[in-house]
Order: C-alpha cells, then structure tokens, then sequence
C-alpha cells in the first residue's frame, strides 16, 4: 500500500495525515505534543546521556536521573549487559535473569533510550514514569543503527540471502556497531545506503560529543531528540512507498527535505507545497480532503461498518475493549470486515498494550482461523508491530501492542488540559 502524507499545524502544533489504499481511508496520525511537553515527560525514542539515582532490588529496577527534574525507569531486562571477553553483546532478555544491583550502582553514567513515554495527569505530575532502555536504536529509512550492539539481523520482511549480502556491504564500510536491515534496503542502489549509514553514524557521534559535555558539568542531558511528528511518519511509513507528501509551510517543507536528503534523496522530488487557487474558499489541506472530520472521528467510541454493524471502543486503565456488534449481514462477514476496521482504528488512535475484542460467536474452526488471519494481515504493516494471540474460550480475541507514544485521546486531553509550568 502507498501512503499520501498531508501535514498542517493546528493551534501551532503539526498534524501528519496518512491516507492510503484505494478509498484514501486515514491509515495513521502523528501529532506534536503540546507546548513544553517535553520539558517535562521524554519523549519516545530521545537519547539522555544519564545517571543511575537508586537501585530497586523489589522492581528489579533502577531509577534513572535523566537531568531538568525527569525520571525514567530502566528494568533489567532493558539493560544491555556487555560480554566480559569479548566486544559481543548478551541479549538483553539475559539481563532480566540477574539482579540488577549487580548490574548497575548508583552515580554510575550510562546512555539510555525512551522505550515508552510516560503517562501524565492534569496535576502536572507523571503518573506513569517513563520507560527507557540502554540499547540504543537509531533509525533512518532502511537501517537501525545501534551503536553498542555487534551484529547484523533484520526484519521477517527480509531473506537470509538479503541479510547476508546487505550486512557485508555495511560491515566493509562500518565495523564498529550494529545494524538491523529493514524492508526496502537490499534495493537501494549502495550509494543511498551507504549515504543513510554515514547520516546515522554521524548522528551518533553528535551525541557522544554532548554526552562528553554533559559529563564534564556533570549534569544528566538530552544527546539527541526525539523525531518530530513529521519525521516519525518518514520514519515509519517511507520504506512501505510514499505516493506524495504536501504540506501547509515552508518550515514544515524544510523538516521533510532534510529528513529526506540524509535518508531517502529520492522522496525529496514528491514533497512540495499546498497550492490553491485564488478563487477557492477552500485555503487548508485538512479542509480539502475532509481529513478534520476523519481525525474527529477517531475521537468516537462508536465506528460504524459498511454492512451496517458497529464496533465500539472503550479506553480504560489497565486495558482497551472492543466489542463487535452485527448488523443486517451475517456474523461472519460482519467479524471479518471489524477485524480490518479494528486494525486500522488501533494503528489511527495509537492505543497500545492490551487490547481485548469481543468477536461475535463462531462455532466453525475454520471460520475463526479465517478471523485470525484477517487480523493478522491487517496489521502486517503496523510500525508499532502489533500481536495477535488468538481466541479465549469466550471468543475474546485478544491483541498486543508495542506502546511508543501517548494515544490520540491522550494528547487531545494534554492539549486542552495541561497545565505546564512556566520555564
């Protein structure tokens, strides 16, 4: 599937659109945070050169200073423990088995990546702390680049073969690290890996040049920020095929022709400006192609289906519940055409964790492999890498999600609640 990518600012915040697919349905949503946000919560995929503050044997965990008054919390099974003989590095599930007091001490310095943001109230206080990781990930179009790993590995879109052929030509031009080859780079042309590889490396390099600094003035600090709504959506989607990129501003053009010249130089020709006609009442992206009302949307617990059923989604605490209810077509297709409905809402509204569906009852075996798969294909695309589990004896289908950044409700909440206090 091919993506057109819309972006405008609302209320000063930039709004990237995904649409794709025939019906140019909005596949996915990538919102700024508002104003200061980050001065008081990480962002996900932010690197902090930062300090150990205590150790919890109880959590296994260690309660890490990332420097302006924000904490994060590294378990062990997020700690990347390296080998004592050699340069090679254990997994970092092998860290989990051990204690982590053995691992780290207090006042020790370390580089460490939010894995997960954290969840904020209204009270301007952290309800949830941050989740970091020290397996440092850097990620461009085709390649993550990971500085403390060895190795070459690759996603299940990728062959052995190509994995092999691609790690040989990254591993003659740059020994040290590790990378993980994704979709789309055994056909890049070598010039246009290599020039990702050389961008990614020189990133890295920039952090450990203010990691240096930050050391010397002994003050815990952010080494490179997190990607910004329009570069996630690059990040995420730029290697599954771009149709057309259009944006409101000049500021917002230059954030994608950079991403673009470090990365991917042959997007750069299909990025360009909203252009309007003089004569037309119509002056916004957004407007032009109904996506406020598509985003709207996503804002309602109930979504209807073309068959006329309905499914209805509930965010609570610990989990978000999905339920399925028939129209006038059978229980069958009315489950088989939620479950894509339901993938796609998911991927739009950015929920993550536990997600539980009550799927309408199917006696045949057959049919519910059938649901299963329609699940599973529906979701083959997600960045966030969703998991389909299977059927409970209730015919609850239950779903996991990686979670990387707050939920569409989530930041809608930030936008029209939070109080952040001054600088």
């Amino acid at each position: 599937m091919a993506y057109d990518i819309y972006v405008e600012a609302i209320n000063k915040q930039n709004y990237v659109a995904l649409l794709g697919g025939r019906s140019n349905k909005l596949e996915d949503v990538f919102l700024e945070h508002p104003t200061r946000y980050d001065l008081h919560n990480p962002k996900w995929a932010a690197i902090y050169y930062a300090r150990v503050e205590k150790i919890d044997p109880t959590l296994n965990a260690a309660f890490i200073d990332l420097g302006g008054g924000m904490k994060a919390l590294l378990h062990a099974k997020h700690l990347y423990v390296p080998q004592d003989n050699t340069k090679k590095a254990k997994l970092p599930s092998m860290a989990s088995k051990k204690n982590i007091s053995n691992l780290l001490q207090a006042g020790e310095w370390l580089f460490v990546q939010v894995k997960a943001e954290g969840y904020l109230d209204t009270e301007d206080s952290l309800k949830k702390l941050p989740r970091v990781t020290s397996k440092i990930m850097i990620a461009g179009r085709s390649l993550l680049y990971s500085p403390n790993v060895l190795g070459i590995s690759s996603c299940h879109w990728v062959s052995k073969e190509e994995e092999e052929i691609t790690g040989e030509k990254l591993i003659k031009e740059h020994d040290k690290g590790g990378w993980i080859i994704r979709q789309m780079a055994p056909d890049l042309p070598d010039d246009i890996l290599y020039l990702e590889a050389e961008s990614l490396i020189s990133m890295w390099k920039r952090a450990k040049k203010r990691a240096r600094e930050a050391r010397d003035t002994k003050t815990p600090q952010c080494v490179m920020r997190a990607p910004n709504a329009i570069e996630r959506a690059l990040i995420d989607y730029s290697r599954r095929g771009i149709r057309s990129f259009e944006c409101m501003t000049n500021e917002q053009l230059k954030t994608a022709k950079e991403w673009a010249e470090r990365f991917a130089p042959d997007l750069a020709s299909k990025m360009r400006l909203a252009e309007f006609n003089p004569q037309d009442k119509i002056k916004s992206i957004f407007e032009a192609y109904d996506i406020h009302q598509m985003i709207d949307a996503l804002k309602d617990d109930i979504v209807e289906l073309p068959s006329g059923g309905n499914i209805v989604i509930e965010e609570c605490c610990a989990c978000t519940v999905i339920d399925i209810n028939t129209g006038s077509a059978n229980s069958f297709d009315t489950n088989m055409e939620a479950a894509t409905e339901i993938m796609r809402q998911i991927r739009a509204r950015n929920l993550s964790g536990i997600i539980i569906c009550d799927v309408i009852n199917e006696t045949s075996k057959n049919k519910r492999t059938q649901i299963l798969n329609n699940f599973e294909h529906a979701c083959q695309h997600d960045p966030a890498d969703p998991q389909i589990h299977g059927f409970t004896r209730l015919m609850m289908c239950e779903i996991t999600r990686r979670r990387r950044t707050t939920s569409i409700s989530s930041k809608s909440e930030l936008e029209l609640k939070a109080k952040f206090p001054p600088i």
